[in-house]
């Protein structure tokens, strides 16, 4: 004779309330399909579990007689899925993490890609690229997604991202006539570059590569990390240039969309596209050959191009 332990868990339930729609409720289900089954669990039993009339609901003797062991069987299951979910909880995840100024359509691609890895996987967005280097080294994450370059040397690298540079002004600025321009256009404007001060590594070099050609009247717009907003009511009533990155479907994408604005890509014959790279550190791994598989897996999956560093 084999017993379902679900019907068990409606026989204890309509025992305990001895009455069939209080029962259901408790089991989130509808009374039919509740009385059907404790039938079939009388029919595998092969005796009446409970004498029903008009108003009332009794355990039979045989129901009285079960009702304790149902009840240790039950107890006995659920100690059973609880041991099994500790153990494969204590299975040694993979940490992933990700700076959070990463464009947010690539974020919502990458968190997707991690959910269909095949190994047990913790996904988070601790903050900026610094911070996300700085777990990596203290070996509190396994694999990051950073923005490039990097300073730290401990760290290998894959690129999962290449974005060109890009302007965003307001619609009726003289720039916004253009669908392409060159960064020697902006050497005469006051030209914002917050969205980088979260890495300042990114910072520092897109403040050198600006004055490199010419563009010296930097100016900040807010004092806080994340400030897109703040950024983009400064850009429109100051008449400012913001130096983003072209990613029309992300958050500042939309932010800097029309009608109040235009999103113009930069001529990259002169202006480096923005790569971000999954990162890890060698000396820290202690299954070099799981996180090696697993960023693979995942540069396949949000389509990267064929670049390792």
């Amino acid at each position: 004779m084999q017993v379902d332990f679900t019907r068990l868990r409606y026989f204890v339930a309509v025992a305990e309330e001895l009455h069939f729609r209080r029962a259901a409720d408790r089991l989130m289900i509808t009374p039919p399909p509740l009385s059907k089954q404790i039938k079939l669990l009388e029919n595998e039993l092969g005796g009446a579990l409970f004498e029903r009339d008009y108003h009332n609901v009794r355990l039979t003797p045989l129901g009285e007689s079960l009702l304790e062991p149902a009840r240790d069987i039950l107890t006995r299951v659920d100690q059973f899925a609880l041991l099994a979910t500790r153990i494969t909880k204590s299975a040694n995840p993979i940490r992933i993490g990700a700076t959070a100024y990463a464009p947010s359509d690539f974020l919502a691609k990458l968190e997707t890609a991690v959910g269909t890895l095949p190994a047990a996987t913790e996904f988070s967005v601790p903050g900026s690229a610094a911070e996300v280097t700085a777990k990596l080294v203290s070996g509190h994450l396994d694999i990051g997604l950073i923005h490039l370059p990097t300073s730290d040397k401990r760290l290998r690298h894959r690129v999962v991202a290449s974005y060109p540079g890009a302007i965003a002004v307001r619609y009726d600025d003289p720039l916004a006539a253009a669908d392409r321009v060159g960064i020697e256009a902006l050497r005469d404007r006051d030209v914002v570059i917050d969205f980088a001060r979260p890495n300042p590594v990114v910072l520092a070099g897109l403040t050198r590569s600006l004055h490199a050609r010419g563009v010296d009247r930097i100016v900040r717009t807010t004092n806080q990390l994340g400030g897109e907003l703040e950024m983009a009511t400064q850009v429109f009533n100051r008449h400012l240039v913001a130096v983003v990155t072209y990613a029309p479907a992300s958050a500042i994408g939309r932010i800097f969309s029309p009608p109040e604005f235009k999103l113009i890509p930069i001529d990259e014959s002169n202006w480096a596209p923005v790569r971000i790279a999954l990162a890890w550190v060698p000396d820290r791994q202690t299954r070099p050959a799981e996180i090696a598989e697993a960023v693979e897996q995942i540069a396949d999956a949000v389509g990267a191009p064929d670049a390792a560093g």
